[in-house]
């Protein structure tokens, strides 16, 4: 086997790996899609939480005192918004559909340039798909908010990990594929 097709290998196994385990976690989210849309919101609050306490004591070394005020409260806002966070998970997660849904729209539209741009390679009609998917999820979710606030980011992530597994199997299979002459 050459340096090519051992490298078209690994990244064949590699890509197939990570396809299963994505669509793995997809499966489950759409199961239990309020699981992973609360863990989102927690984890999105103890981010912002972190990083107000960093701002926060970054703040001090601002070269004048104007700059440390902006800065503290600038870091004290973090603060709080992690805080509020952290304490309302539930509404943390309605307005977090709402910024999802406007993610996904750019997400999709990424994929899509993409897709056209490794086009006519193995795996870009899955890319293309992928991308089209992922924009009518964008759309459904600002469709509906915020009433779908609390089930929507874990079901409609799941679906997105979901096509983004299967489109990492074939990828993986197609660099298999590709291999094997070589």
């Amino acid at each position: 086997m050459n340096e090519k097709a051992h490298a078209l290998a690994q990244v064949s196994r590699r890509g197939m790996a990570w396809g299963i385990l994505t669509l793995l976690l997809g499966l489950f989210a759409i199961a239990s899609p309020v699981i992973p849309g609360l863990a989102v919101a927690i984890m999105v609050g103890a981010a912002l939480l972190l990083a107000g306490i960093s701002m926060t004591v970054y703040a001090f070394q601002a070269p004048s005192l104007s700059r440390v005020i902006l800065k503290l409260l600038f870091g004290g806002l973090t603060v709080i918004v992690g805080v509020a966070m952290l304490s309302q998970p539930g509404l943390a997660l309605a307005n977090l559909t709402l910024l999802l849904g406007v993610y996904f729209l750019f997400d999709g539209a990424v994929a899509l340039i993409l897709a056209w741009n490794v086009k006519p390679e193995a795996g870009w009609g899955w890319m293309t798909f992928n991308g089209a998917v992922t924009i009518a999820l964008g759309w459904m979710i600002l469709r509906g908010w915020p009433v779908s606030g609390l089930w929507a980011i874990g079901i409609l992530v799941g679906i997105r990990l979901v096509f983004a597994g299967i489109t990492m199997l074939t990828l993986g299979s197609a660099a298999r594929t590709a291999a094997k002459p070589l």
